[in-house]
């Protein structure tokens, strides 16, 4: 499997004294190609043919690049080929340094996690446990300093699912683990930790509890097993109370997840995060908008979330 893809037309970007990530569930951002496994409403008999997906194209790159080109990684959830990734480039990121992408496809039809970036991924690699998605993993050195990077979408919390979130977080402490160096989680995990999901702890409220995840908006906290979450600092004020909205509550199930050397005072350090959520990104009541294949209105159900790490 190919993870890494460069667009020939692109200039790279040239390093900075930050590294800023952004995840964003992009909501089933289908192709123009029908293959059976589209979502009800994706179809071409739908309407959504090929002029109606290079409308959608067209308006997410152009959000993208007014709103969201200070990042240097985009982390994706729900893109159905790496074609929405490279049509993204060619609709004007590449123009904002966008020159790598790639896409953790799962071969059965199902919506992937991929990635566009300014910076060159040193590795790429996908992990996986079966019946679940794909883990992305990415790898960079920048100014000597290597960072890890796992996007991720966990399971969803239609039917339940959380079984599979356990597992999944198991599974993702492991990796966080095994990584050796900076390591950021970023992506949709379907989890709130201040709803006392089972799959996920917070520190202060439950531990030695047997979590497969702790997470805390302390730095302190870091280590051990535990991983800061930027969505729990208190010392940040974010313009949203979620990144997601659902039957009238709010949840903040995209997130990074941050590994202890973020404080370590050895290069990159964890420096802020925020949402974005302009006007036309929301409904009438301040919710996501989320798309609406029959109008071609609205971006998806969930707003994206950023975190920026500074070189001391």
């Amino acid at each position: 499997m190919t993870l890494l893809f460069f667009l020939s037309s692109c200039a790279p970007s040239q390093r900075t004294e930050t590294f800023t990530i952004t995840t964003y569930n992009a909501y089933a951002f289908f192709d123009a190609y029908d293959d059976g496994t589209e979502f009800d409403g994706f179809s071409h008999s739908d309407g959504y043919d090929g002029e109606r997906y290079e409308e959608r194209v067209r308006s997410m790159a152009i959000l993208i690049g007014r709103n969201l080109s200070s990042s240097d990684l985009i982390i994706f959830q729900e893109i159905e080929s790496k074609a929405v990734l490279k049509d993204l480039l060619d609709n004007g990121l590449s123009g904002k340094g966008f020159c790598y992408y790639g896409l953790a496809e799962s071969g059965d039809g199902q919506l992937s996690v991929g990635y566009i970036s300014k910076i060159k991924p040193s590795r790429t690699t996908v992990h996986s446990i079966p019946g679940h998605r794909s883990v992305l993993g990415l790898s960079f050195y920048i100014d000597e300093s290597l960072i890890t990077v796992y996007g991720l979408h966990f399971k969803s919390r239609l039917n339940d699912g959380n079984e599979e979130r356990i597992e999944e977080c198991s599974y993702l402490r492991t990796l966080l683990e095994e990584s050796g160096s900076l390591t950021i989680a970023s992506g949709d995990f379907n989890i709130d930790p201040s709803y006392g999901d089972e799959a996920m702890g917070i520190f202060s409220a439950g531990y030695p509890e047997e979590y497969p995840l702790y997470v805390s908006g302390i730095p302190d906290d870091a280590g051990r097993g535990v991983y800061f979450a930027p969505s729990l600092d208190n010392d940040i004020v974010l313009s949203e109370k979620g990144t997601h909205s659902y039957q009238g509550e709010w949840f903040f199930y995209d997130m990074h997840l941050l590994s202890e050397e973020c404080w370590d005072g050895l290069g990159w350090e964890y420096d802020t995060a925020w949402i974005t959520a302009l006007p036309e990104m929301k409904d009438e009541l301040g919710r996501p908008l989320c798309y609406d294949p029959s109008t071609g209105r609205g971006y998806s159900d969930h707003f994206p979330f950023t975190v920026r790490l500074v070189k001391r």
